[in-house]
């Protein structure tokens, strides 16, 4: 708790307005795609999907080049401002007034371009805040927090999102109007623009531009993109192999195939965090970061590749057991390392440039599965331990070449 209490008043209060959003957002957005198809169909949902994930992407590079243009404050209020009006929309469309899909997709559009948006703005201001020295435990902190929350929403979702979908969209409405008083009454500003960057597109395309000569940088986001990828896995080609490989078992007179299976792993993952992360926080703390990224993610892309080889209840509960602590160990140091090799002048347009992360790991993923079906679940775990070796290699690259830059 001292340490919380030590942290920058905007740190503070942004750990406390995530844990609100995510807690929130869990409960509706999980289950957004079933919604979807309900109304319009496998076919129709997986082009909105689409449709929504190059809005955000673009919307994402908008927000870290506008954040570095006006300072980190006004882009969060608009973002926060677009959000809830957004979530208000999606709200009313699904009210006792009536039902409307299209109207709810437009107004989760809109929320998204707010999310969007001000999301590398918030990474910026919370890097402006914070020091090399505690950014650790910080990333530490939050990953803990987003983890707590993800856990109770998406059980309150799955409780209530059936009969009670309007007062949850309503709840997360409100709560983007909380977060955008909270930023505009109890936040500061963090960056005082210097007046060389305009919100013009060319400077942006120009801000960008500069982010990809960075070439440090870009050899750690290369590496990072390995390890996304890994993460991705639990989304998009483990469900697969349980779905077809799992061995079927009854456990405490429950029935346990493929699918069930797989939020096992998931529960497993979530409790783990949630019991121990603190705990492994102090264990890795006077490691280094690429020592520390290096071991995490050996633990945890090997036990991914391995989770393909398993098809029983106990060796893959063990498995991702070990998954789990290399997560826990691989991904503050990785966070910090990314915030310590931004231009601290341009921390906006990378925190922006770093949002196509998420877009390209899943985008790769997704082809892994289409590979699959050639290279089997002997070719995947190969795969996966391949990507570990590009991950560790690269990023150690980039924070060696770190070092001896400065």
């Amino acid at each position: 708790m001292k340490d919380f209490m030590n942290l920058d008043r905007n740190i503070r209060l942004r750990i406390a307005t995530v844990f609100l959003s995510v807690l929130l957002s869990s409960t509706i957005m999980p289950n957004m795609a079933i919604y979807y198809a309900r109304y319009f169909g496998a076919a129709t949902t997986g082009l909105l999907l689409a449709v929504a994930a190059g809005v955000g992407l673009v919307a994402g590079l908008f927000g870290g080049h506008l954040s570095d243009a006006h300072g980190r404050k006004p882009i969060m209020l608009w973002g926060d401002g677009l959000m809830a009006v957004g979530l208000g929309i999606a709200a009313l469309a699904n009210s006792p007034l009536g039902t409307s899909p299209w109207l709810t997709f437009a107004g989760f559009l809109l929320a998204r371009v707010g999310g969007n948006l001000e999301d590398p703005a918030a990474q910026a201001m919370m890097i402006d805040v914070s020091s090399s020295e505690n950014r650790r435990f910080i990333y530490a902190l939050l990953y803990w927090i987003m983890n707590i929350s993800v856990m109770i929403g998406s059980a309150i979702g799955g409780w209530f999102f059936r009969d009670w979908l309007f007062e949850l969209m309503l709840g997360m409405a409100l709560m983007a109007v909380v977060t955008w008083l909270v930023v505009r009454f109890a936040m500061s500003e963090t960056f005082v623009p210097t007046g060389q960057v305009t919100s013009s597109l060319w400077h942006m395309v120009r801000s960008y531009t500069q982010v990809l000569a960075d070439r440090r940088f870009m050899v750690f986001f290369a590496g990072s993109l390995a390890v996304e990828v890994i993460f991705n896995q639990p989304m998009s080609y483990l469900p697969v192999h349980l779905d077809r490989d799992f061995r079927t078992v009854t456990l405490f007179g429950i029935s346990l195939y493929g699918q069930r299976m797989l939020s096992v792993l998931t529960l497993v993952n979530t409790i783990l965090i949630v019991t121990t992360m603190a705990l492994m926080t102090r264990l890795t703390k006077k490691w280094s970061t690429s020592r520390a990224f290096a071991f995490g993610t050996l633990l945890l892309g090997g036990a991914t590749g391995v989770s393909f080889l398993l098809n029983s209840l106990w060796p893959l509960v063990l498995n991702a057991v070990v998954q789990t602590i290399g997560e826990m160990i691989a991904v503050p140091p990785s966070q910090t390392l990314r915030a310590d090799l931004m231009d601290p002048e341009k921390v906006g347009a990378y925190s922006g440039a770093w949002t196509t992360v998420g877009p390209l790991s899943a985008m790769i993923a997704g082809f892994g599965v289409t590979l699959s079906a050639v290279i089997g679940n002997g070719g995947m775990a190969a795969l996966m331990g391949l990507l570990v070796l590009v991950a560790v290699v690269l990023v150690h690259k980039a924070a060696t070449w770190r070092v001896v830059a400065d």
